[in-house]
């Protein structure tokens, strides 16, 4: 009863949007229709009601449903079956139509746009709704009945049964599935010839809250890696992390263009460029990670059917949308106001650097699959590729975040520039006192530098904006600098738990104590716990320095529904340093052991929530 509640909520939230569609043609050019708005609500709220439906039908583990003897079982915790409800290719594609909805919902209470431009923008939203509501509909139905009856589900898959996962799709979907609204904004935009001030207030806030989004729910999914996965760090250049990284440098490049297009109309065009490229890389990423064709340990599992849908989809979308651009961009005998350093120059070569960087990327991520292709032979591109080609492309934007900020929109100057050469002198030698008593290479020298750099002159900024504002909008004023600040205790996070990393395999028996650089490490016991859905074998160790100890508990969990085993590491947290320890496997009654101790890979949290906050007060700021 529930999946057929649900189905019938999800066909009707598609007739809505229909409705949608033809009174937007019915009324063009006349004053707004009463039903257009109405169907908005209906298509909402239905929607909304079939995501229920299915959420429901996982809390009362009603395994009538397909979806739910899929990905769920009636010994999961409640938060497990919760996350269920998207934790699966169905569920989260509905997911997907209800962020959709919501933000076409949200949008048309928009009062400061022109009317002629919020309905064509609605009607572009709508559209794109309709496509992917078609694709859930005939591929993706979450609320297919069970051909048999049976009294028990498969099961979660283990990994996913985590507290932040409960959280991190959720984030990135309204990350990435909200630049859909820019790009139909930006379409309805260049058809009416109506991007003025106004649409570029409203862009640059719906896109700083995608990308703030966007950067939490990366961040997220990075620390559930870091824990989770045993790896011992934070990011992999996994296919399908680089699926969220790509929209998330493109969302960046159209964030800076925005800022600088109020004081620069010729840069219109290339707005509505990034718009499209944005959004046509988000659905470009689905297509690879529900078509099968890539192989990752969170990707979805492989169906030709739906990879083929959505790369139609993704063909339609972006050739439309480019045939629009190419069509209907004005040209203009204006010349950009670029000097050798100013503003302007920094921000375009701050976007040819975003939109090389992101090329790069998706060489690497789909090079294997052309190969495979071509000769049926499976080839795969890691971390050496994307280190030593990604990295080095962002270098100049990252030096040059230091002092873009300083820089004049009009003049060929850097004012104060005796004090950034200061800072500039400064970071050097702070840079070259931590190389000379450290084992610092190349890579973390120049790390290091750029962090110090892009914190101090952000710092110098922030001073000056408060000489002249004082606290009158502190934080609106200095919301941008704010996030550079972040960038650079990031990058300073990333640097340090990169270079100084250590690694350490031991073995322990039970009460022996092992020096592990400044700190004792002693086992004191290994139990067996029975738990809901499975037994897990939990190590206690001790952690000792100064006369201060801690306790630290890594495990191994056997899921018995799936007769999966997972390692789950157990890690100290400080300010300075991560003592990360995984337990494996028992050998002449000792333990073998891994542990890592990373320092200062907790700046990296920090430095991405700062710039989470800096984004989203910033959508406040006129």
């Amino acid at each position: 009863m529930i999946s057929l509640l649900g189905f019938t909520s999800l066909l009707s939230s598609f007739f809505f949007g229909v409705l949608i569609v033809c009174v937007y043609f019915y009324t063009y050019k006349k004053q707004i229709n009463k039903f257009f708005y109405l169907f908005i609500y209906l298509n909402s709220f239905s929607i909304l009601i079939a995501f229920l439906f299915l959420l429901l039908a996982y809390i009362n583990s009603d395994f009538t449903n397909f979806n739910v003897f899929q990905n769920s079982h009636s010994s999961k915790p409640l938060l497990y079956k919760i996350s269920g409800t998207w934790g699966n290719h169905e569920g989260s594609m509905l997911m997907w139509l209800l962020i959709m909805s919501l933000y076409n919902l949200f949008f048309s209470f928009n009062k400061k746009l022109d009317i002629d431009l919020k309905k064509l923008t609605i009607m572009f939203q709508t559209t794109l709704y309709l496509c992917f509501s078609l694709f859930v509909i005939t591929t993706s139905n979450p609320f297919l009945f069970n051909s048999i009856e049976v009294s028990e589900g498969l099961g979660l898959n283990p990994i996913l049964q985590d507290p932040i996962l409960a959280v991190h799709p959720p984030m990135l979907y309204i990350g990435y599935v909200g630049f859909s609204i820019v790009l139909s904004l930006a379409l309805a935009g260049l058809i009416l010839n109506k991007i003025d001030n106004i649409w570029i207030y409203s862009a640059k806030n719906l896109t700083l809250f995608c990308w703030s989004i966007l950067t939490g729910g990366i961040a997220l999914g990075s620390y559930w890696a870091y824990y989770e996965l045993g790896w011992g760090g934070w990011w992999f250049w996994d296919p399908v992390e680089n699926v969220s990284l790509m929209p998330w440098i493109v969302g960046l490049a159209l964030l800076h263009s925005l800022i600088m297009t109020p004081k620069e109309q010729l840069l219109k065009r290339w707005i509505v460029f990034l718009s499209i490229l944005c959004f046509s890389l988000t659905i470009f990423g689905t297509f690879l990670v529900r078509s099968g064709i890539l192989t990752s340990v969170h990707s979805f599992a492989s169906d030709s059917s739906r990879g083929i849908f959505i790369l139609l989809l993704f063909l339609v979308i972006t050739g439309f949308s480019f045939i629009i651009f190419i069509f209907k961009s004005e040209e203009s005998d204006k010349k950009l106001n670029l000097l050798f350093i100013n503003k302007y120059s920094a921000l375009v070569f701050n976007n040819i650097i975003m939109l090389v960087a992101c090329t790069t990327i998706l060489l690497g991520t789909i090079y294997p699959i052309i190969i495979e292709v071509l000769t049926n032979k499976r080839i795969s591109v890691g971390a050496p590729y994307f280190n030593s080609t990604a990295l080095p492309i962002l270098l100049p934007g990252f030096l040059l975040m230091s002092v873009a900020p300083a820089l004049s929109w009009q003049t060929n100057k850097l004012p104060k520039y005796k004090n950034y050469f200061l800072i500039f002198f400064f970071s050097s030698v702070l840079t070259f006192v931590i190389g000379t008593f450290t084992n610092l290479n190349t890579w973390g020298f120049i790390g290091i530098f750029l962090s110090l750099m892009i914190i101090f002159s952000s710092l110098l900024s922030i001073y000056f904006n408060f000489l002249k504002y004082k606290f009158r909008n502190f934080f609106y004023q200095n919301n941008a600098l704010l996030a550079h600040i972040g960038v650079g205790i990031m990058i300073l996070g990333i640097t340090c738990s990169s270079i100084f990393q250590s690694e350490h395999n031991e073995s322990f028996k039970i009460n022996e104590t092992k020096k592990i650089g400044k700190y004792s490490l002693t086992l004191k016991s290994v139990d067996t716990l029975e738990k809901n859905n499975f037994h897990e074998l939990m190590a206690t160790f001790l952690l000792s320095k100064n006369n201060l100890s801690t306790t630290i508990t890594p495990s191994k969990r056997y899921y018995h529904v799936s007769n999966i085993i997972t390692t789950e590491a157990s890690i100290y947290n400080d300010w300075f340093q991560d003592f990360y320890i995984i337990i494996a496997n028992e050998q002449n009654e000792a333990w073998n052991v891994k542990i890592y101790q990373n320092p200062l890979v907790s700046f990296i949290w920090f430095g991405v929530t700062i710039m989470v906050f800096s984004g989203l007060i910033g959508i406040r700021k006129k």
